[in-house]
């Protein structure tokens, strides 16, 4: 008399086969894994997943760090206001043609108040 895993394996693989479905790799009944490496492969997948694990960890720690540094939108706007004030302010110095300008009108009333203090 067959146990119901035995029948249920029975109808599985006469299930695919009336498919056209290539026979499962997987051996009916209790005969272990069909993978005799797979202790190694599953020991393997539990160290990459705990190093992904790690690197992630270490992601947010990372990403924490910035957000806490980033400016915000209301910041940067405030230094976009700042930066445009400062451009105002620095459009409305003297150029240098202008400072020239001066200089030159100064050392000619130098020049020129001797003469006026004679007459």
């Amino acid at each position: 008399m067959m146990n119901d895993r035995e029948t249920l394996a029975k109808e599985w693989h006469s299930a695919r086969e009336s498919r056209g479905l290539p026979p499962s790799r997987l051996p009916p009944g209790d005969g272990g894994p069909y993978d005799p490496d797979m202790e190694r492969r599953v020991t393997n997948l539990e160290t990459a997943t705990s190093k992904i694990q790690d690197t992630l960890n270490s992601m947010q720690v990372t990403l924490a760090r910035i957000e806490a540094t980033m400016a915000t939108k209301e910041e940067l706007k405030r230094i976009e206001v700042e930066v445009a004030e400062m451009k105002g302010r620095i459009a409305g110095l003297p150029s240098t043609a202008k400072i020239a300008g001066i200089v030159a009108i100064i050392g000619a009333a130098i020049k020129i108040l001797p003469w006026f203090s004679h007459y």
